[in-house]
């Protein structure tokens, strides 16, 4: 054979990491845009865009990170791939195979855009089968189209390169800036006059708030499921409050009441990722300006003292991150990412939201959990930790613990206890019925539902042991003589009304129905009270208790005459849900409203104008509407509760 002859094997052009680069970074970016329109409609609810701004800065950086490390992974497949083919003296062309990947990419993602937008949280099989074929035939189709193009299409996408990666580096300085300390939250409080000086008789006082716990589930209240065998033999020497109600279904507002003793409509502060107190005025504030030091335990990141506004007032005020134990990478991720920006930057968690593709694809392949990543031990040996320390007394600590919160995953024995079934175990299995939005309203059947509440229950049975754990450590240490202990939640959960967990719109009582039991030092001897109160009385209690007078911006009353055995004057109380109005001085105009007064509730739907009146003593479950029976006790309550947002609502037109 000649040598012009001769037949040359074609070999593979190598493709480079840029070009690999350039296509991923260009379609996660387009991606990322639309998520930040999508996003934008719902947080300019409750945050202005300057503030939405940092979180896109904030996205912008870690989604471009996860860009790089994706264009690494398939460009080093590729060349894999491309040797193996050599070897194989296969021929292969890897520029059209780098096509073929990013039209997979870019079809995928316009996919779950599109399955998010249409069909929500789930769809057929059926349709799942026709958009995968469809998805094969179109990659196939315009692969077929553009091969041999790549080039062009680099040119192309030069411009969006360019306009992305300036996006990216301005992002930079915006971010650096917004997790730095800016001195926030440096408010002057009416009460700053006041003097500071220790007084050495008042008590220490240690508030114990769980998440999610509700009075209906424990066993002190009456519940059949021994969930609260250590609180009810504790009680016995303090005083039980039967019916409280706590100002709302979310943490972020009802912590904030809690702390302030003002209403969420006062405050202006309804959404769970709302920030920015709008008053300098609060329970520790008044606290420290009267002798205390301040300590905040906290666990669940919603009722950060940094994200409620209240940092400035608490002496120490460990992290959020070290009371909690990642089980997976997806939670480490979440940790990491709230470390870095928790506090200070509105949506620190985007990159891991069940919404967003990452934190979507996350979920599915980390690792399950099976033993909760919010331990309540670790928050009663930081209170027990912190003060070995011994520090200056008076002192008031607040712990707040995320369980018993869902997924409901106490460790074993604990885990089993109340339902023997295998079911419902771990994070994933419960996640279906208990992920954040879509708790509410999900038809399932009665064994599955009996299950989780089991499952529910038996966390309430872990946080009670671990709370006879602390009260014990306290009386050998000999900490309790002059410690007064008081034991809440911030909202409670419901398994009724075929509505899951809590949050959304719905205030029926196993939501709002929260425990508050206060043992006195020394006390012996218990008391049972059946009287109406609210959460915004706890902080005036708090007050009282020191022996300091309870500011008149308060909105609760002291509960220290119960106490002692005399009489309040009963009054009506008041629960809101208000997340679907704009925060920042715009007059609430959607939501629902609940009232007290005697045996009745009234909830009242605003935009709606329609109304539920329920007689709680005769039907405790909230099932028999009577507002058209019973006009006479209905409207009342209805007019009162629309007065009241109307004086609301002209404070607000006022900016009050």
């Amino acid at each position: 054979m000649k040598k012009d002859d001769r037949i040359i094997m074609p070999t593979s052009k190598h493709v480079s990491f840029q070009q690999v680069f350039r296509l991923i970074f260009v379609i996660f970016s387009l991606y990322l845009m639309g998520d930040v329109f999508f996003r934008w409609d719902g947080v300019s609810y409750y945050a202005t865009f300057s503030e939405f701004l940092s979180s896109i800065a904030l996205i912008s950086i870690l989604w471009s990170i996860a860009a790089t490390l994706t264009a690494i992974i398939i460009w080093l497949s590729l060349r894999a791939f491309q040797w193996f083919c050599q070897r194989m003296g296969w021929k292969i062309n890897t520029e059209n195979l780098l096509l073929f990947i990013s039209i997979i990419i870019a079809i995928g993602i316009i996919i779950w855009v599109g399955k998010r937008a249409v069909f929500g949280g789930g769809s057929s099989i059926l349709i799942k089968s026709t958009v995968l074929f469809f998805a094969i035939f179109a990659t196939i189709f315009f692969t077929w189209i553009f091969r041999g193009k790549l080039c062009i299409i680099e040119e192309r996408i030069t411009p969006l390169v360019w306009l992305f990666g300036i996006i990216v580096i301005l992002s930079i300085p915006v971010v650096i800036y917004d997790t730095g300390d800016r001195g926030k939250n440096k408010l002057i409080s009416r009460e700053s006059a006041q003097s500071s000086i220790a007084h050495k008789n008042r008590p220490n006082i240690i508030l114990v708030t769980f998440d999610a716990l509700t009075a209906r589930d424990m066993s002190v209240y009456g519940y059949h499921r021994s969930t609260t065998p250590f609180i009810s033999e504790w009680s016995k020497n303090a005083t039980v409050f039967t019916r409280v109600e706590a100002g709302g279904n979310y943490t972020f507002p009802n912590t904030l009441s809690l702390m302030t003793g003002q209403r969420s409509w006062t405050l202006q502060q309804y959404n769970p990722n709302g920030r920015q107190l709008l008053t300098p005025d609060n329970l520790p504030k008044v606290l420290k300006n009267n002798g205390y030091y301040n300590i905040a335990i906290i666990q669940n990141p919603l009722a950060s003292v940094n994200r409620l506004g209240i940092a400035a007032d608490f002496d120490i005020a460990p992290g959020v991150g070290e009371f909690n134990r990642p089980g997976s990478f997806l939670g480490w991720l979440n940790d990491m990412t709230y470390e870095l920006a928790g506090d200070k930057i509105l949506l620190y968690d985007w990159i891991t939201k069940s919404d967003f593709l990452l934190g979507m694809l996350l979920a599915r392949i980390s690792n399950d959990v099976y033993v909760t990543q919010y331990p309540p031990e670790r928050i009663f040996n930081g209170i027990l930790s912190l003060l070995a320390d011994k520090p200056s007394e008076p002192y008031f600590v607040w712990a707040h613990l995320n369980p018993p919160h869902d997924p409901y995953l106490p460790p074993k024995p604990y885990m089993g206890l109340f339902n023997s079934s295998s079911d419902l175990r771990t994070q994933k299995r419960q996640y279906k019925f208990t992920r954040p939005g879509e708790g509410a309203n999900i038809k399932i059947g009665q064994k599955t539902f009996n299950t989780l509440r089991a499952r529910y229950d038996e966390f309430i049975r872990y946080c009670d042991q671990e709370f006879k754990y602390l009260i014990k450590q306290l009386q050998k240490k000999d900490m309790l003589k002059d410690t007064v202990i008081i034991l809440s939640a911030d909202h409670g959960e419901s398994f009724e009304h075929g509505y899951l967990t809590h949050g959304g719109q719905e205030l029926y009582e196993q939501v709002t129905n929260i425990p508050l039991i206060i043992k006195l030092p020394g006390q012996t001897g218990g008391r049972i009270i059946n009287d109406l109160v609210e959460q915004v009385d706890i902080s005036c209690t708090i007050l009282d208790l020191a022996d300091i007078t309870v500011p008149s911006w308060m909105e609760g009353r002291s509960l220290k005459p119960l106490m002692h055995g005399k009489s309040l004057p009963q009054y009506p109380i008041f629960s809101m849900t208000l997340l679907t109005n704009p925060l920042k001085r715009k007059k609430i105009t959607m939501g629902k409203i609940a009232v007290w007064d005697g045996d009745y509730k009234l909830i009242h739907r605003i935009e709606e104008d329609r109304s539920l009146l329920f007689n709680l003593r005769e039907d405790p479950g909230e099932s028999d509407n009577l507002f058209e029976r019973e006009p006479e006790v209905g409207r009342p309550l209805r007019a009162l509760i629309l007065k009241n947002l109307k004086e609301v609502n002209e404070k607000i037109s006022k900016g009050k």
